[in-house]
């Protein structure tokens, strides 16, 4: 199939979600298409923003879902009945690596590397939510095993993708207001800082927590972590 859609075609797919075209600033490229143009995909994370990035290729085969939270991935599951289920993507790629063409991940910031590098290593393409790794090193060994595989990669920018935003860097780097010497930034928002509560808990039987914490050093299943205060710590 890769040989038929190829590159282009999975950037057509993947820069729908790059572009912010879920934020309602784009504007829907394609119409319909036929089953055999269309790429065999796999989703690894599935709620949260992975669930708003699988709505997006939702028009492709969606072979297999990946999550370590049957509750969070509950609505994927329903959505595509027929995809493989999994909890762990390396289970997913030994079952099922010839039947993928291309990857979508959305995990929590510190299990991005990993499911990239064995998907880039395997030859499948591959769509990352940012930030692209948890470290510098990590960004330097995907970027250069991608060019060494040659397959097409896109980074969940969203915002930086608004074409407000693009105009904004070209009209500073086209010289229009002078050189900038100075930059103001700020957000309206106050998210908080829960503090993971220090009783003992325990894990929901619909979550894999030694899953969830991937490559991250063992410790104590909280509530306050999960799903979302993670990006804390």
């Amino acid at each position: 199939m890769l040989n038929r859609t190829g590159r282009r075609e999975f950037l057509k797919s993947t820069g729908a979600l790059g572009a912010g075209y879920w934020l309602g600033v784009g504007t829907r490229a394609e119409g319909a298409t036929s089953a055999n143009e269309k790429l065999n995909l796999a989703v690894i994370g599935l709620g949260g923003q992975g669930g708003a990035n699988l709505k997006q290729v939702g028009g492709q085969n969606i072979v297999a879902l990946c999550d370590v939270d049957d509750v969070r991935a509950g609505k994927a599951y329903e959505t595509f009945p027929r995809a493989t289920k999994f909890f762990d993507f390396r289970q997913m790629f030994d079952e099922m690596e010839s039947r993928i063409d291309g990857v979508v991940i959305s995990t929590p910031d510190h299990c991005h590397f990993h499911p990239a590098w064995w998907a880039i290593e395997r030859g499948k393409h591959v769509y990352l939510e940012k930030p692209l790794a948890h470290c510098v090193w990590e960004v330097r060994e995907l970027t250069k095993l991608a060019s060494e595989k040659k397959v097409a990669t896109q980074m969940g920018a969203q915002r930086h993708a608004i074409p407000g935003l693009r105009s904004g860097v070209e009209i500073v780097r086209a010289g229009a207001i002078g050189t900038i010497k100075e930059v103001h930034s700020w957000i309206d928002s106050n998210r908080g800082m829960t503090v993971p509560s220090a009783q003992p808990q325990s894990v929901p039987s619909s979550l894999k927590w030694d899953l969830w914490l991937g490559p991250a050093a063992e410790r104590p299943y909280s509530k306050d972590y999960v799903p979302y205060n993670w990006r804390f710590w």
